[in-house]
């Protein structure tokens, strides 16, 4: 859809990347996350200032932990249980170069959502973040629980096992994939599809939104979200096979 958008408007090297974000972290390559998305999740993240206490001491992010660069590594046990832990590294600027091969490491341990804060600590400043001085934390501490938008897998399955008429369950996943089965009721538009096929969607019903691992659907949830939808979305995975659903196993 985004392809055949581009080549409608006159751009003729168009190439598209199927396997999108999850075979892109997958292979431990960093994602770029903006100060809104973390100001809106603070409490919610690991925020990991990578310039050391002593940067951190003169200011830092509210509740981000110091951690040299090249001590996080080595301060593997201190991680999260959960892999699905939301992980955001900052240095003073975006600073890819320095970031992406700890990006790289840590991704290799099976962590799914790890990302450098898009301009660093100076673009957190410049956006009006909060911060914090003086008092540094060293040590991660992490309280898994549902972030804004998330619903619980309990809380999901009540839905697919009652069909309220109130809720409608959206689907994410792509066409192959969903050829194995479908949760009753659902409606499937590919996340890569949704921005243009909104109007499919009611305004009346509050709109749930699935794929596999739970990736993809905070995508959709952020596109419907801006769009003026109610939705959620489950950050869990979920499989039907053989038309028996397989859910909520994070």
């Amino acid at each position: 859809m985004a392809a055949r958008l581009a080549e409608k408007n006159g751009y003729t090297n168009v190439k598209v990347f199927h396997a999108g974000v999850p075979a892109w972290t997958q292979a431990g390559l960093p994602l770029i996350s903006t100060a809104q998305f973390v100001n809106d999740r603070l409490g919610y993240l690991v925020v990991i200032d990578t310039r050391g206490e002593a940067a951190a001491k003169q200011g830092h992010i509210q509740g981000a932990v110091a951690i040299p660069l090249d001590r996080i590594v080595k301060e593997k046990e201190q991680f999260p249980v959960d892999r699905k832990a939301y992980l955001v590294l900052y240095s003073d600027h975006t600073d890819l170069d320095k970031l992406a091969p700890v990006v790289k490491q840590i991704s290799s341990w099976g962590y799914q959502r790890v990302f450098i804060l898009d301009g660093g600590y100076q673009g957190w400043l410049k956006a009006n973040g909060p911060i914090q001085k003086d008092l540094v934390r060293t040590k991660i501490f992490y309280l898994p629980r549902p972030h804004p938008g998330e619903i619980t897998g309990d809380e999901f399955m009540n839905i697919v096992n009652n069909q309220p008429p109130d809720k409608l369950i959206l689907d994410v996943r792509t066409l192959a994939e969903t050829s194995a089965g479908m949760l009753p009721g659902a409606v499937n538009i590919p996340v890569d599809a949704l921005s243009g096929r909104l109007g499919e969607l009611p305004k009346d019903k509050e709109i749930i939104v699935h794929c596999r691992t739970g990736l993809r659907a905070e995508m959709g949830y952020n596109i419907l979200r801006n769009a003026k939808f109610n939705t959620r979305f489950l950050n869990d995975k979920v499989e039907i096979l053989e038309n028996r659903v397989f859910c909520c196993f994070k």
